[in-house]
């Protein structure tokens, strides 16, 4: 591991990874608070691992300008709760005036699954799930932080409540992780998230 991340692999997680079947699908979660940029790791693993499977999660809010159509399931707040009510998400989450939810997922065969979420949902997902491996995104500063925010198109008081709400969701998120990555760069922190997705694949067949 570089000097931008470090390893926090659970002392059971081998044991767990070999309870479970050798072709079963492990579930990576990619979480951090706003601006950390865990969206942008996810669009580069998606582009260079084919076996890996995204669940876009689902939001009622608006889509940003400029924001592709594919970076959520953008549906009405009725719609959402329609889905709550059938009991149809892994979590979700109010965010502000916002719902967010990552729906229960039906992961191809020979995939393994990515969950992008932030880390009030990874707790959840955990919970149902404690073979999940957690990996949490920090950015390098509260200064860089803001600024991949506010070029997202956030609004200025979105940004205040997220960055109020970092360092909690970050202290939380050290608790979870299987790996911490400090995106620095995204080439580096893509390659770390990498190297930990192999070496949880290896772990599954031995």
């Amino acid at each position: 591991m570089s000097s931008l991340a470090q390893s926090f692999l659970r002392a059971n997680r081998s044991q767990m990874l070999n309870e479970g079947t050798a072709k079963a699908p492990i579930t990576f979660v990619i979480c951090g608070a706003g601006g950390a940029g865990k969206g942008s790791i996810v669009e580069e693993l998606m582009k260079s691992d084919p076996a890996l499977w995204l669940s876009r999660s689902w939001t009622t809010r608006p889509r940003r300008e400029g924001e592709s159509e594919n970076a959520y399931v953008f549906v009405s707040p009725s719609e959402f709760q329609d889905r709550v009510n059938r009991n149809g998400f892994y979590e979700w989450a109010q965010f502000f005036e916002h719902r967010y939810g990552t729906p229960i997922p039906e992961v191809p065969f020979g995939s393994d699954l990515v969950l992008e979420i932030d880390v009030q949902g990874a707790v959840q997902v955990i919970e149902r799930e404690p073979k999940a491996v957690v990996i949490l995104v920090l950015p390098p500063s509260r200064e860089e932080q803001k600024k991949r925010m506010r070029i997202r198109g956030d609004r200025t008081t979105d940004i205040s409540k997220r960055l109020a709400k970092s360092d909690a969701e970050e202290k939380i998120g050290k608790k979870l992780a299987d790996l911490i990555v400090v995106n620095v760069n995204l080439a580096e922190a893509v390659s770390e998230v990498s190297l930990l997705i192999t070496e949880m694949r290896r772990l599954r067949k031995t």
